[in-house]
């Protein structure tokens, strides 16, 4: 297992895509707990709860999950835009700066182009 520094965005943003998978696998929802457990160790269990109850972070949750399903659709060929998948992964960074914004205080270390 490799152990990567990421800002805490980064972070949740992982969790959240993990969130996403474990309801539609179940094999997902250990690594999700793994995840979840890893992370509170490092933030304590307060800001853990504090952040998973958050507007940022069910946004999170609902961007990840739109832009899931944009790139389902490419991957099966059905009707979606470049702009559209592109459209739903700018929302993304723009969610997960408003959690590393109202939480951590500093920037993100992910630049968008």
């Amino acid at each position: 297992m490799i152990n990567l520094n990421v800002d805490e965005a980064y972070a949740f943003d992982y969790l959240s895509i993990l969130d996403i998978k474990k309801n539609i696998n179940q094999n997902c929802h250990k690594m999700w707990s793994n995840s979840f457990n890893f992370i509170k160790n490092q933030i304590g269990e307060e800001k853990m709860n504090e952040i998973i109850n958050s507007k940022e972070y069910k946004n999170m949750i609902e961007t990840n999950q739109l832009t899931f399903d944009a790139v389902e659709k490419a991957r099966f060929g059905k009707q979606i835009t470049a702009k559209e998948v592109d459209d739903a992964n700018m929302l993304r960074h723009k969610r997960k700066l408003e959690l590393q914004t109202r939480f951590f205080h500093n920037i993100l270390m992910e630049y968008k182009t």
